[in-house]
This record gives C-alpha cells, sequence and structure tokens, in this order.
C-alpha cells in the first residue's frame, strides 16, 4: 500500500490499483487501520478486587476454609511472597460496614491421600480456617485481606447469604487470589 498526497484528498495504490480520497475519508481510513494496533498498546484496566464479581455462596453458614491462589495454583501465602496471617472481615450487605473479624486460623490435619496408581497413604496437610457464630440471618460479605511485609493489600469480597438452619456442613473453599489488583 503506498499513498500520495494530492491537492484534493490522497491517492492510494493497494496492490496496482489506484484510488483518491477526500481528506477526511482519508483520515478515517487510517484510524481504521491504526485503532487495533492502538487498542493492542493501551493499558488494560485494573482488577478491581472490592467488586462483588464473585457468585454469592448458598451455603448458610459463616464459617469455611480460606486458599491462597494464583490462577489455578494455590498454596501457603509465603509461596507468593505474603506474609502468614489472613484476616476476614464480616461486613454487612454493601460490604461498607466491618461487623466482626477474625484472624485466619492455620491447622495441621493428618488426611487420607493416594498416589497416582491409587496407593492411598497418610498425609499431613495445612488448613486454614475461620468461623463466625452467632450472628443473624441476612446477606454479608466475607471479605478476605492477605498482607504483604505487613501492608494490607485490596479485600477480595464474597457476598453470602446466612440462615441458622444450616441444611449443609459448613464446607466452603474460598480461593483468594494473589494477584488482585493485576
Amino acid at each position: 500500500m503506498a499513498a500520495a498526497n494530492s491537492s484534493s484528498g490522497f491517492i492510494i495504490a493497494i496492490k496496482g490499483k489506484v484510488l483518491t480520497m477526500n481528506g477526511a475519508l482519508a483520515t478515517a481510513a487510517l484510524l481504521f487501520l491504526l485503532a487495533p494496533s492502538v487498542v493492542c498498546q493501551s493499558a488494560s484496566p485494573a482488577s478491581d478486587c472490592s467488586t462483588l464479581k464473585y457468585s454469592r455462596r448458598k451455603v448458610s453458614c459463616l464459617c469455611g476454609r480460606v486458599q491462597v491462589c494464583s490462577g489455578d495454583l494455590c498454596g501457603r501465602p509465603s509461596d507468593y511472597k505474603l506474609d502468614d496471617d489472613i484476616r476476614v472481615e464480616l461486613r454487612d450487605k454493601a460490604g461498607t460496614t466491618i461487623l466482626d473479624f477474625k484472624k485466619v486460623i492455620v491447622e495441621a490435619r493428618e488426611r487420607q491421600c493416594a498416589t497416582a496408581v491409587g496407593i492411598n497413604f497418610s498425609c499431613n496437610t495445612t488448613e486454614r480456617t475461620f468461623c463466625f457464630k452467632a450472628k443473624r440471618d441476612g446477606d454479608y460479605q466475607l471479605a478476605f485481606i492477605l498482607f504483604k511485609n505487613g501492608v494490607p493489600q485490596p479485600a477480595v469480597k464474597f457476598p453470602t447469604k446466612y440462615s441458622h438452619k444450616q441444611s449443609k456442613p459448613c464446607n466452603s473453599v474460598y480461593s483468594v487470589e494473589t494477584t488482585c489488583p493485576r
């Protein structure tokens, strides 16, 4: 593609064909051609950990386990250069008022594990757990706060609905992304 400027606009040669365009049309064509590269080079908006982008938990309890993850890989906070302390805040439905907070408890447990060929054996695991008890029925948010060098990172919030008439055991697992905001 070659272009030349004339008094009435632009003359463009594409694969041996000569086209003439007025200035406005030439500018629009040029912007149309450059738009994909401009979009690709623009910075992506930062993830907002404080939005309610997670689905509401239907388990009616305010207890659970916390996993610290980066994508599909989960591990200890120290694996991601974070402090081992995790704070869980119980917030109102809007997420603006802190009703209660807990430090996540690290528990070592022995459980049954299996190898790829099906051999069972006992293994030790570490779980990070929390539990809020004696709360009223209603909608809440659980906010998980990770720390890096003692500095709190943006909270990752999970909306939940609580009912004291729980029909299922409290075995919720909350996966908290370490890369928020990106």
